[in-house]
């Protein structure tokens, strides 16, 4: 990735000051400032190409599920093998759940393949439902090295005879610059960005073989 791509999702992390307090890496007892963070792709011009639109078609995304221990704003990180910690001081905005419900929404929104996309649990009947779960969102330190993991479970079904017409695991494993949470917030960034565009690529290529539903 060049400096100017890297540079823009760096930019595109919104930080929030809460309060100050003491904190620092796993471990550290350098005082530094409270923060939480918003998990976020890049702007929608990263949009793959290719894709069919199907505006007889509509969409909900249901609120994504949690696997154990990510139902949370706490930020997780893994030093040992079967243990999840969590920084002290800093965390997200909102859990990655309900982050990437918005992401997922805006995403297939901007791409144009539905003619309506709604999300949540209204009375409004859609064709197609996308349900989601995050398994994994977590920074890992190993051997003086940090990665970010991403991991996504997405099942796209038919509304009316509810059939599942595809299902997909998506995982990430991206570096992060240095051994911090910040680093590993950048990272959490380019992963979703990744899933995001996989996604539009995966719904588009269910619904390309589907016939718009007979008035």
């Amino acid at each position: 990735m060049n400096s100017l791509a890297r540079n823009s999702v760096i930019f595109s992390v919104t930080i929030i000051t809460l309060l100050i307090t003491a904190c620092g890496l796993p471990g550290s007892s350098k005082a530094t400032v409270k923060q939480a963070y918003v998990l976020q792709g890049t702007q929608p011009s990263s949009i793959p190409d290719g894709l069919v639109p199907k505006p007889c078609l509509s969409l909900r995304v249901s609120q994504p599920e949690s696997a154990p221990g990510f139902n949370t704003v706490r930020m997780a990180y893994r030093i040992e093998p079967n243990r999840m910690d969590y920084f002290a001081y800093h965390e997200w905005v909102a859990t990655p759940a309900r982050m990437m419900a918005s992401l997922i929404e805006t995403r297939l929104d901007e791409s144009g393949l539905f003619g309506a996309i709604v999300t949540g649990s209204s009375d409004i009947r859609t064709d197609l439902r996308l349900d989601s779960e995050v398994l994994s969102l977590q920074q890992e330190f190993e051997d003086g090295t940090s990665n970010v993991t991403l991991a996504v479970k997405v099942n796209l079904v038919k509304v009316s005879n509810r059939s599942l017409i595809n299902s997909r695991t998506f995982s990430y494993r991206v570096p992060a610059d240095e051994q911090n949470a910040e680093a590993g917030v950048v990272a959490a960034s380019l992963a979703t960005e990744r899933f995001l565009d996989d996604l539009a690529r995966f719904v588009s290529s269910a619904v390309k073989p589907m016939e718009c539903p007979r008035p």
